[in-house]
């Protein structure tokens, strides 16, 4: 990239955020990836009975609402094929719709995997769609097919989850894990090839690329198993690692101009109370003794006492949802020996934490660039949120905890919220407020600048909720899993 060329870009990036951010919700977490829209206050009290602007079925899927002008973009998954939606923005009615139809999606390990979990990204021109199973294709706004890359297939277990970014009209798409195992960079224009940054040490991850416009320069932002690693968004050029961190990431940063916050839980890094709790907590409080013997959590279980686990046996939890992971030999159920393997932390380096770090690292910024760094209560999926100088955090289990920026110290140490199910989607900063929801269906409105959990409302859809809402001009846009909701002051 020209020396000059790049000196203004960072610039002119600023510039065009701060006019996006009243208008456009262009990517997955929206403008400059931060979830925040102050631009207007939020409506009151919504919810499906209440302050309903318009709702529409979509095809199902998990991606999030990509928003430009007049248009929302959505991608899903029906009778067999990969779907990309066109919808008015003013009413909810769907314009157009594109088939996009590829290889067969593997089984997956999960119920709450998704085929439609990448969230489409935006230039204003053209919006870009990506399916693990099919691979990339670019729509003019009126659903007209410009290009397509069509990619092998990562055979992923639980889907694809992370989502492409825009940078000076270059696509940038993650792939750990995938047969290119790396980060690949188009041209928007036509999808030719610009470069790649190889990442066949990493393995398999699904966090989203941040895109870091810090105080010194810009930068491209990607964990991976075990780091934290920086790169020149421009070239791919490496500039700095931190190491020491969790094996199996599925979340995205998040910055201010001075720090980068990243966070990230996996259970192949999680010990004791932190593994056991992650696994069972949505439905039962484990006593001291099951946490430090599994065999009495398993003699709890066995309801019939006949020495086996069957699914019938474990309540709604995560290690039912993820059933076979823990059946090793393929039984159908769980035996005493398997549950008494499950925790096995000597097999993967690193470990679940939080770190803020500083602007300006080179090389292995580990003990230099950390400014501090936080073991408790971190996310598994739904990805931290700086909002008002706190990074707030939700875990699995309904678990919030919200950190001083500055300090890392906790202003609200895993306060509980009552739907205890996964949290997928990644809270949203909004006038005051934090949004944040459950893949069983309860919306939360918290105050975001209370000293203590305070619930200003919170709503039950019939519905997974796993997207990220999008926040513009006072109204949220918020994607259940066949769904989409606008929600507003009437008008």
């Amino acid at each position: 990239m020209n020396p000059l060329r790049r000196a203004v870009i960072p610039a002119l990036l600023l510039a065009s955020l701060a006019g996006a951010q009243a208008s456009d919700w262009p990517q997955f977490r929206g403008p400059g990836g931060l979830a925040v829209a102050d631009d207007s206050a939020l409506p009151t009290g919504f919810g499906p009975e209440a302050k309903v602007l318009w709702k529409t079925k979509v095809a199902a899927g998990h991606s999030s609402p990509c928003i430009v002008g007049g248009r929302i973009f959505a991608t899903g998954f029906e009778d067999g094929a990969n779907v990309v939606l066109g919808i008015d923005r003013r009413d909810g009615k769907v314009l157009w719709t594109q088939r996009c139809e590829g290889t067969a999606h593997p089984a997956y390990y999960h119920p709450d995997a998704s085929p439609a979990g990448a969230t489409p990204v935006s230039d204003g021109e053209r919006v870009i769609a990506y399916f693990g199973n099919y691979g990339l294709v670019a729509l003019d706004l009126d659903g007209k097919v410009l290009w397509e890359k069509r990619l092998p297939h990562p055979g992923y277990v639980f889907g694809v989850g992370a989502s492409p970014l825009l940078y000076d009209g270059v696509l940038i798409v993650p792939r750990d894990g995938a047969p290119e195992a790396g980060v690949l960079a188009f041209d928007v224009a036509d999808g030719s090839e610009l470069w790649r940054i190889d990442r066949f040490e990493f393995g398999e991850s699904h966090g989203t690329p941040f895109l870091w416009h810090n105080a010194e320069r810009d930068e491209l932002v990607l964990g991976g198993s075990g780091r934290l690693c920086s790169y020149d968004p421009g070239t791919g050029e490496k500039l700095w690692t931190v190491a020491g961190l969790t094996s199996f990431p599925c979340t995205t940063p998040t910055a201010d101009r001075d720090t980068l916050y990243y966070a990230a839980w996996s259970t192949p890094n999680a010990t004791g109370r932190s593994f056991w709790e992650a696994a069972f907590t949505q439905s039962l409080e484990l006593s001291d003794a099951e946490i430090a013997d599994p065999s009495l959590l398993f003699k709890r279980l066995d309801a019939d006492k006949d020495g086996k686990i069957v699914p019938t046996e474990v309540p709604e939890c995560r290690a039912k949802d993820a059933f076979g992971f823990l059946d090793r030999d393929l039984s159908g159920a769980w035996e005493l020996e398997e549950m008494l393997k499950a925790e096995a932390p000597a097999s993967a380096n690193g470990e679940n934490l939080m770190v803020a770090v500083a602007r300006g690292g080179k090389g292995d910024a580990t003990k230099d660039h950390v400014r501090w760094s936080w073991k408790k209560g971190l996310p598994y999926v739904s990805s931290p949120l700086l909002y008002h100088g706190r990074v707030w955090l939700f875990q699995a289990g309904g678990i919030v905890s919200a950190l001083d920026a500055k300090t890392g110290t906790p202003v609200i140490d895993r306060a509980r919220l009552s739907d205890r199910g996964e949290y997928y989607l990644s809270p949203v900063g909004a006038a005051g407020h934090v949004l944040a929801g459950s893949a069983e269906g309860t919306l939360y409105v918290l105050a975001a600048d209370a000293n203590e959990l305070v619930v200003e409302h919170s709503v039950a859809f019939d519905e997974e909720l796993c997207a990220t809402p999008a926040v513009l001009g006072g109204i949220v846009y918020l994607r259940a899993k066949t769904t989409l909701w606008a929600f507003g002051e009437p008008r």
